[in-house]
């Protein structure tokens, strides 16, 4: 701050009068922006009526012992403490201050004698402002570095080095040899198509027809869009960690513009169902393609379609759809060539940041327990939307995850989510909190009537789960994910159980029987290209009805695995590491792979949903293979379903009712004053001291090694540390009480009560 305030003098110094000191003046301004408010101490000089001290003054070329008292009573000496730097318990190696309190006088000054113009002091004033302006000033004790491995390297030798993690990690999706497989098997299908299309071209059909039942009719009516869902949910598991894995990626690049917003960059995308379009052209364009490949399933459904072939055209026989096969063809061309596009991108990433995945909450506290910026993040938890957070977070644009070192020179280094601390845009705020506040206000302003984007009413908060609590409560348990309120799952419920039962009463009903078929009310027969409308229609269209229920059921998925694990931390009694912090379902992107987690640390609901969201592929892929245009004895061309399919498709929409209901009880524990899909939302609940300076999260090497200092392998499981989400002790020294993830202390724990605690009445309530 004291930098910027000279570089303005810097440049107004040709302008003012030549030859007139401007040191009393500076000297002035910076008593006046640094003396402390509260002692009611005026301008002029005198003690306040409050028992307020005066504030020191310094005049140049004095010494200690020209420190001298105004009155003639004796005052305490007002000992001002430096500033303490954000993060500054989590480093062990963190600096002396730079001038402890033996060094400040302890006399008092008189008042400033009169002006006297000093041409020479002037001229030192401003000589010493362009050297600070001029980038020679010393680096400072609070000052950090980036370091490279090739510093590392030549600070602690070779050997050592080899020891220090690479900031390289991919994920597995993300690596060659996953995104080379998945083009070979794009380039499999093309290569399919192509055959299938030109072979049945030329030999007018593929092979003849059987029946409408049998292993033929699921090769032909069934296979292709169990192939394409394949792909399909390849693809988007690409997607997915392209989304988790990019802002570190972009936090870890040497270039301020590619940084700036990282932050707030989503960790996972909303929904499959509408492209999502972020970042550069190598990003967004992958994206796009991925989406586009939704529409493979249903157009897979109708490939093949049944001619008349033979030299009397009387024989019935599986044809490949012309237009249907080559619009595929375009399809995974443009997949392929996507799939080149981001594996050529993450081969050109030399530097994406991690160490390990960071997959779940340990992992990113891991990454910003070491971190410098927690000031910044502390009242940003009860922020209602993701802008007010930015807001607070405002001067965070030159964050960098890397490896840090003293600017000073001397010895060591960590690896955190950090700034230098050296810019001028690092402008002090008055109030960090400014989110938190304006949320206040708005609670006030708005009452009953006041809503926001992110939730529901505050005051008059229609959710069954919302409950009747003050305003502290509705501001702790304002947010829930806009697929999971409560009007929005009862609209769900309500639609989907009338849509069934109206299948159901025309499927069974004697006089709409499904099995007697049903007129196609187009054109059945082949055209030109194999195309018969009425088969196209009645497999296209009910494989894209099915698309949009399966991708509307992967956001409400998505959304429970993403809050379950701070569900599990707002039990009162805490949860053990592997129910929450280590939960990474939201990371799972495999089939089932979060349902087999949850299963196995007893979340049951989020095991069922998760195993359903897989198996729901299955409703696009039977529902466009279920009816075909067959003529009847009566020489009729009607649509007939296949029976068996019809069956298990029924089944599943039964299960997929079922799964909605289900999300409707016991959603309280799920509510969150804000959303928690960012790493500036998330990093809000980890920025309170006695989580940041907690050990087993220091200077971790690997995965392992941070579960090892954890405790959560071998041992008791009733033994291991449970952890919470509550509002516990004060952070940053101001009293004020914080939520956010802290240790659940048991009743044989000492417990450390802070004073400013007990004035205000706020008790950690993490007992178990």
């Amino acid at each position: 701050m004291l930098t910027d305030f000279r570089d303005g003098l810097a440049r107004l110094a040709g302008i003012v009068t030549p030859g007139v000191d401007d040191t009393p003046y500076i000297q002035a301004a910076i008593e006046a922006i640094t003396r402390d408010r509260d002692t009611g101490y005026s301008a002029s000089g005198s003690s306040s009526s409050d028992g307020g001290s005066p504030a020191l003054r310094f005049i140049p070329d004095q010494t200690a012992a020209d420190y001298r008292r105004y009155s003639e009573q004796q005052a305490p000496v007002s000992v001002p403490m430096p500033i303490p730097l954000p993060g500054h318990s989590s480093l062990p190696t963190q600096p002396r201050p730079a001038h402890p309190p033996s060094e400040y006088p302890g006399h008092l000054l008189p008042p400033l004698d009169p002006f006297r113009p000093n041409p020479q002091a002037s001229a030192d004033s401003l000589a010493s402002t362009l050297l600070l302006k001029s980038g020679q000033r010393p680096a400072q004790p609070h000052e950090w570095r980036v370091v490279d491995r090739d510093i590392i390297v030549g600070s602690i030798g070779e050997q050592k080095a080899a020891t220090v993690p690479s900031l390289n990690f991919r994920p597995l999706a993300l690596r060659a040899v996953s995104l080379l497989s998945f083009a070979a098997l794009c380039l499999a299908m093309i290569v399919a198509l192509m055959f299938s299309a030109v072979y049945s071209e030329r030999q007018k059909g593929l092979r003849r027809y059987e029946s409408a039942a049998g292993g033929l009719y699921f090769v032909f009516r069934m296979l292709p869009q169990l192939l394409a869902a394949v792909l399909l949910l390849w693809a988007q598991l690409v997607i997915s960690t392209m989304f988790r894995i990019l802002p570190f990626v972009r936090l870890a690049s040497s270039r301020r513009e590619e940084r700036e917003g990282a932050l707030f960059a989503n960790l996972y995308p909303k929904s499959f169902l509408w492209p999502q379009l972020t970042g550069e052209w190598n990003v967004w364009v992958p994206i796009l393609v991925t989406w586009l490949a939704n529409f493979t399933i249903p157009l897979q459904s109708s490939l093949f379609t049944v001619i008349l072939s033979g030299d009397d055209d009387s024989v019935w026989t599986w044809a490949t759809v012309q237009g249907v096969a080559w619009t595929l063809v375009a399809l995974y061309l443009a997949l392929l060539a996507s799939t080149i596009i981001v594996w050529r991108y993450w081969a050109s990433v030399e530097c994406t940041g991690l160490i390990w995945d960071p997959r779940s909450l340990a992992d990113i506290l891991a990454i910003v327990s070491d971190t410098n910026t927690a000031d910044d993040y502390r009242g940003t938890q009860m922020a209602r939307t993701r802008d007010g957070i930015r807001f607070a977070l405002r001067r965070r644009a030159d964050d960098k995850l890397g490896y840090w070192t003293w600017k000073d020179g001397r010895p060591g280094f960590w690896y955190t989510l950090g700034t230098p601390m050296d810019n001028a845009a690092f402008v002090p705020v008055l109030d960090p909190a400014a989110g938190q506040r304006m949320d206040r206000n708005d609670e006030k302003q708005g009452g009953v009537a006041a809503g926001g984007p992110d939730g529901e009413l505050l005051g008059g908060n229609h959710d069954l789960e919302a409950g009747t609590a003050g305003l502290s409560a509705q501001a702790r348990l304002r947010y829930l994910p806009w697929c999971l309120r409560s009007n929005q799952l009862l609209y769900f419920v309500v639609t989907a159980l009338v849509l069934l039962v109206a299948i159901f009463v025309a499927a069974f009903l004697p006089s709409t029987r499904i099995a007697s078929g049903f007129l196609p009310w187009l054109p059945s027969g082949p055209q030109p290209g194999v195309f018969s409308p009425a088969d196209f229609l009645y497999s296209f269209l009910p494989s894209l009805l099915g698309m949009v229920l399966f991708l509307l059921f992967q956001s409400l998925d998505l959304s429970l695995r993403v809050l379950q694990p701070w569900a599990a931390l707002a039990d009162p009694r805490g949860a053990r590491a592997e129910h929450s912090l280590l939960a990474d379902y939201a990371a799972c992107g495999a089939p089932a792979q979060s349902a087999l987690r949850a299963l196995r640390n007893g979340h049951w609901r989020v095991a069922a949903l998760s195993a359903g969201a897989a198996l729901f592929v299955l409703v696009p892929v039977l529902a466009g293979g279920m009816f075909m245009a067959l003529t009847a004895t009566d020489g009729a061309v009607r649509i007939y379903p296949n029976m068996p399919a019809f069956s298990i498709l029924l089944t599943l929409l039964v299960l997929y009712l079922c799964a909605l209901a289900s999300l409707l009880p016991n959603r309280a524990a799920m509510r969150l004053p804000h959303a928690v899909t960012c790493l500036a939302e998330i990093a809000g609940f980890l920025a309170n001291d006695d989580l940041l300076a907690d050990p087993a999260f220091k200077q971790c090497r690997s995965r392992d090694e941070m579960l090892d200092k954890m405790g959560v392998r071998g041992g008791i499981p009733d033994t291991q540390p449970r952890w919470i989400l509550n509002v516990g002790g004060a952070g940053g020294g101001d009293g004020a009480a914080l939520l956010g993830i802290r240790r659940a202390r048991r009743f044989t724990e000492k417990r450390r009560v802070r004073k400013s605690q007990i004035k205000r009445g706020v008790l950690n309530r993490s007992i178990v």
